[in-house]
Parts: structure tokens; sequence; C-alpha cells
């Protein structure tokens, strides 16, 4: 399916505070060290901003919008960690696939909640991304993934809250790709957000029906994603 929505950074809508306005096609974009080839996307995905203000900030992904990721050798545990000796530069393209998936970021909280919705109702999976805080850019918001994340789910047994991809940051830890002070600062906050999902704080206790997307259409990447200041 083709993308639509393809946005001019020198036209992106903004406030006067420099918020995006509310329908406007980003990038989300994970932004990192990558040996010789300096500081560069790791990952990006299209969506449209339905919240941007002080306090937080909601984006949402419609399938098949535009995704990008580094392209080169899968390594790790999982084998699909490209360390930087492993990227040519490159970069995959994709698309999303799978429901719609709204996240939600409170201002300088270093995690943003995701949840997905089919169409007709939200699955029972939540995910916690860990990340540093976001940061808003030319083309949509900067963040640093941080490989670990929090999971989360309403099961017949109760809420049930775990890690994902302790592997994996593991893996990054002992490659060099993380420092040992890197690392254990990132478990940190993975305690802090399983925390936070365990008590089910905000945003989980939010009404998420009014940040689900009105428009399904697929999101181009804007043009200029590519670009680091």
């Amino acid at each position: 399916m083709a993308c639509s929505n393809t946005m001019d950074t020198a036209r992106a809508p903004r406030d006067d505070a420099g918020r995006f306005e509310p329908g406007t096609p980003v990038a989300l974009r994970s932004i990192n060290e990558y040996g010789h080839h300096g500081r560069a996307v790791g990952f990006t995905v299209a969506g449209t901003v339905v919240v941007d203000s002080d306090e937080f900030s909601v984006v949402a992904t419609t399938p098949d919008s535009e995704v990008r990721n580094r392209a080169g050798v899968g390594s790790g545990p999982n084998g699909r960690l490209v360390l930087p000796d492993d990227w040519d530069g490159s970069y995959r393209e994709a698309t999303w696939f799978g429901s719609t998936v709204v996240r939600v970021h409170q201002r300088d909280v270093p995690w943003s909640v995701w949840r997905w919705h089919d169409g007709v109702q939200w699955e029972p999976d939540w995910y916690v991304n860990l990340e540093t805080p976001w940061v808003r850019s030319d083309v949509g918001f900067d963040t640093q993934d941080w490989t670990l994340d929090v999971v989360a789910r309403q099961a017949a047994d109760g809420w049930q809250v775990s890690f994902k991809d302790v592997d994996e940051l593991a893996f990054l830890e002992s490659s060099g790709f993380w420092s040992a002070e890197r690392a254990t600062s990132i478990r940190a906050a993975g305690e802090a957000a399983r925390d936070a999902a365990s008590a089910r704080s905000w945003p989980f206790d939010a009404e998420w029906e009014a940040w689900l997307p009105r428009d399904s259409t697929p999101v181009a990447l804007p043009t200029g994603w590519e670009r680091v200041a």
C-alpha cells in the first residue's frame, strides 16, 4: 500500500511554543553513536501526532506506515542486533505491520508506553519502551532506544508485568556497545518502569480512546528523516 502525507519539514505545523499541531506527520527516531559512522539514526518510524503538550506527547502509527532500520548482519541472542562494525550505513525499507500502535511519552520520563488497537478493540498487551526522553526535532521526536523493555498483559489470573530483551541488553554490554555504567542506569530505569506498570499509574489509567487516530491512512516518513544535526 502506498504511503501518503509526505511532509516538507520546512512547513511542519508548530504552535508558538514549538509544539507539533495534532495531525502532523512525524518521524520517531532512535539516535545513537555508531562507531566510524558517528551519530546517526538507528531506527525510525512514521507516525501522526495526536497530542503534543508541555506534559506529554502521543504519536500513533497506522499499519503500512514507513519504517527504516539499519541494514547489516544481525547478531546477539536473537540475531537482530546490528553492531556498528556490521552496519554499512544504509537502511532497510519496511512498513509497520499489524495493528495501529499508540505511543504515549510523559515529558522527561525515560520510557514511553505503547498500546495496540486492531480497529475494533484494544489488544491485551502493553509495552513500555525504555529510552531517553523524547526531544522535538525538525522532523518529529528524537530519542535513544535502550534495548530493555517492560511488557504487561491483562491475563485471566491477573495483571502480569515482566522484562523483555534482558539478554540483548547483556549482549550489548558485553560487546562494548553499552558501557557498564550505562547498562546499570538502563536497568535502574527498567525497575522504575516495571514499578509504574505494576501500579498501573498514568498513562496506564488514562482514557486511551481519546488518543486513537481518526485517519488510518499509512504515513510516509518526512523529508530529511536521515539527517542528524
